[in-house]
């Protein structure tokens, strides 16, 4: 059995976090794609355009989904200008600055989900901002210029995303990163730190720290924004203060080290042939793959009188694995995505691994569960009947696609929105759940969390 799951990548930089995510307030939800363009000054990506949701963009260390956590629709994305360390002379030229704000303002014209751009004025914006571009001195306030011209869409989706930052997008999106830390992926909550993840063989686990644990107090000081992961120096030590469910706080000497970041999803099976499935991110290139392989094991113990697939806390990801994932419960034609000029329907396949379309189902949701993640429990409650249970979800489904330069500068860009078959649209929307729960599942232990609780109920099954 793996460990449980929930959040995309580690907090290097606070910069990183705002505009990955979704996930995300970035990592706010939506679907992600990758794109290659005609232009000459920008680079082929090799991934097919399949849709992917919102990127690891864990937010504003780890802020709830703006409706990202909390739902993202609703807030607007602020304009990031966090500084780097040290500011870089600028080292690309007059024409090369020039030519790189024409591609993403061009792209931006041309392939924005929304021809009034959210009433944003960017034939206005285009004479403000190359007037920033060309007087820029450095790399920092080059880069922060494009940030910003782009965060004026303010649509919680698009963003553009300097070239440091795009290879830390990269590391993320194979669910797999090296970082010196604790070994923890952490939620920000009003009284510290919610531990989403513990990675094997790290400080973290031999401390005996679990997912589902709350940091509250760092070196005898409260949990602050800034703490993020407890990232550090290789060898340095660290006091953590931990409080678990029901339990009282404890005191635990970390030493940072090296920990291999490896986003998994927790499967177990329960009481009454229930199979039980928490799928933290839909970012991770293996996650369907990896989902599938649960299932497996899951099927391999017996049938399975039902199943419990928790999107909790997930922000979304790629167009694939969401596909990878609905085909065990679903087949045909599940809805369409539409763009300024452009319809195409989302087809599931027949999956490589079980088909458990006759396994009732039901699907918890809060409201971090976004994007892609929101769009697959919608899916599973039109088309597979299943139950849905918890908080309404972000409301945050546009399909993003990123355009990538030549300088290792990304853009992701809103070029599409989602529909299911009944034609409801869930952007600003969210999937309303059959049985509403609000409670805060992380304050609960798995064995008293009243979401997790109620669905094995309605199956007739659960702890003895």
């Amino acid at each position: 059995m793996v460990s449980f799951a929930s959040a995309i990548g580690c907090f290097l930089l606070a910069y990183k976090r705002l505009l990955l995510s979704s996930m995300l307030l970035l990592l706010a939800g939506c679907g992600s794609t990758l794109s290659s363009s005609e232009s000459p000054t920008r680079t082929i990506l090799v991934r097919p355009p399949s849709v992917p949701t919102t990127p690891p963009t864990p937010i504003v260390t780890h802020m709830p989904t703006a409706a990202r956590p909390s739902p993202l629709p609703t807030a607007t994305v602020p304009v990031l200008v966090a500084e780097l360390p040290t500011q870089v002379p600028i080292t690309l030229s007059l024409e090369e600055r020039r030519q790189l704000f024409e591609d993403v303002w061009t792209t931006v014209d041309e392939k924005y989900l929304y021809a009034d751009f959210r009433g944003a004025d960017w034939q206005g914006l285009h004479e403000e901002y190359v007037i920033q571009i060309e007087s820029a001195t450095t790399k920092e306030a080059f880069y922060r210029s494009l940030v910003e011209l782009v965060a004026q869409l303010g649509d919680h989706h698009s963003r553009f995303v300097p070239p440091s930052d795009a290879l830390e997008e990269d590391a993320n999106t194979s669910g797999r990163e090296i970082t010196v830390g604790i070994g923890v992926v952490t939620r920000l909550r009003p009284d510290g730190a919610f531990i989403q993840m513990v990675f094997p063989d790290s400080p973290a686990e031999r401390a005996a720290i679990r997912p589902r644990d709350r940091i509250i107090g760092v070196d005898g000081r409260p949990y602050r924004t800034e703490d993020g992961d407890l990232l550090g120096m290789d060898g340095s030590a660290v006091r953590l203060t931990v409080v678990r469910p029901g339990e009282k706080p404890r005191d635990v000497v970390l030493v940072r080290q090296e920990v291999s970041s490896r986003i998994v999803p927790y499967y177990r099976r329960f009481p009454g042939d229930i199979g039980y499935v928490a799928i933290p991110t839909l970012w991770a290139n293996d996650m369907g793959e990896q989902v599938s392989g649960a299932l497996t094991d899951l099927r391999a113990s017996g049938p399975l009188r039902g199943m419990v697939i928790d999107l909790r806390a997930n922000r979304g990801g790629w167009g694939e694995v969401l596909n990878e994932v609905l085909s065990h419960f679903v087949r045909g034609q599940v809805g369409v995505f539409y763009g300024r000029d452009h319809v195409r329907p989302l087809v599931i396949a027949a999956p490589a691994g079980p088909d458990l379309r006759q396994v009732p189902l039901m699907v918890l949701i809060d409201n971090d569960t976004a994007s892609y993640a929101e769009v697959m429990a919608a899916i599973l409650q039109t088309e597979a009947g299943a139950k849905v249970i918890g908080a309404r979800s972000a409301g945050n489904t546009e399909t993003i696609y990123a355009h990538s330069f030549q300088d290792g500068s990304r853009l992701w860009l809103a070029e599409e929105g989602f529909r299911l078959q009944n034609t409801i649209n869930l952007e600003g929307v969210g999937v309303q759940p059959d049985v509403s729960l609000e409670s805060d599942w992380t304050r609960y232990s798995e064995d008293d969390d009243p979401q997790l609780l109620e669905a094995l109920r309605l199956l007739g099954g659960g702890p003895k």
